[in-house]
């Protein structure tokens, strides 16, 4: 003869409070670890874009227009020795890459009248690229050279009437020089790569506006 089994007693409120008790920390628990898991998954996702995105700079390459040849010419270096404010030197290029120099360099920036080479030597030292033009160029030239320099830090633009050519770019012991197109335009992009292959590439860094004054 089977043993009846006995009918359930009632909870009584303090283990329903229990129990309630135990099913919301049973739920507290659950959703904790979801959220655990969505965040390990966010963090995984990523870590994978990341490691996509570098992955990509490392096969593709930087984006943007591939630099042309170098056109510039290197230039023997004649040091970087000091002389006093007013001294008048003579180099070995036109306009000069290196040499003696006055102690105050001029600072980076667009300028309409010419400036001493003594000064711009000084800041080709500190790295900085140096364009120049004749004053002859049409204004249409000189507007779109002064839109293209504003974009770079760390370059000077110059009128300079002793130029040989209608503009010239001088980097530290780099020469680049080259007359207008028929039309009065310029290859925008060569100034671009001079920019790019030979700023901050002077004996010194100085970064910011470079110092100095601007010999007005």
């Amino acid at each position: 003869m089977e043993q009846e089994t006995p009918p359930a007693q009632p909870l009584t409120k303090k283990e329903r409070r229990a129990l309630k008790r135990a099913e919301k920390q049973e739920q507290r628990s659950q959703e904790k670890s979801k959220k655990g898991i969505k965040k390990m998954a966010l963090w995984g996702f990523c870590i994978l874009a990341i490691v996509g995105i570098i992955g990509s700079f490392f096969v593709f390459g930087p984006k943007g227009k591939t630099p042309e040849p170098d056109l510039s010419k290197p230039i023997t270096d004649e040091g970087r020795t000091h002389v006093s404010e007013g001294t008048r030197v003579e180099y070995n290029s036109n306009p000069p890459t290196s040499g003696n120099h006055w102690p105050i360099p001029l600072s980076d920036g667009i300028y309409d009248t010419e400036k001493p080479d003594e000064a711009l030597v000084h800041s080709l030292e500190h790295g900085r690229v140096w364009v120049s033009y004749k004053s002859s160029i049409p204004e249409q030239t000189k507007k779109a050279l002064k839109e293209l320099l504003k974009r770079y830090n760390g370059t000077i633009l110059t009128v300079r009437s002793a130029n040989d050519t209608d503009i010239a770019l001088a980097a530290w012991n780099r020469l680049d020089a080259f007359d207008l197109n028929p039309d009065g335009t310029f290859n925008e992009q060569r100034v671009i790569d001079f920019i790019n292959r030979w700023r901050n590439k002077g004996p010194e860094f100085v970064p910011g506006m470079g110092g100095g004054k601007t010999y007005e």
